[in-house]
């Protein structure tokens, strides 16, 4: 097994830090929206993939399935026409 320092991306080939840095996620399910904010993942320097451990994404899946207490935002939606 690799050590996190080595890990490369597997995108580019970039050798990935071993700090993570905490990061805003924004993940969608059943036509709900969901941000997550300060999780713990990598980032690649070069193309900015980023990757996170399966124990931090099982707790984000759980999160969007359980109905607990959350902060709810309006976000506007706009449909762009074509330019030009």
């Amino acid at each position: 097994m690799r050590k996190k320092n080595m890990d490369a991306c597997e995108y580019c080939q970039s050798a990935l830090a071993a700090d993570e840095r905490l990061l805003t996620v924004y993940r969608h399910r059943g036509g709900k929206h969901f941000i997550f904010e300060k999780v713990p993942g990598r980032v690649c320097p070069r193309c900015g993939e980023r990757y996170f451990s399966a124990r931090v994404v099982r707790a984000m899946d759980r999160l969007m399935r359980t109905r607990g207490r959350r902060t709810t935002v309006a976000v506007p939606v706009i449909a762009l026409r074509a330019v030009g």
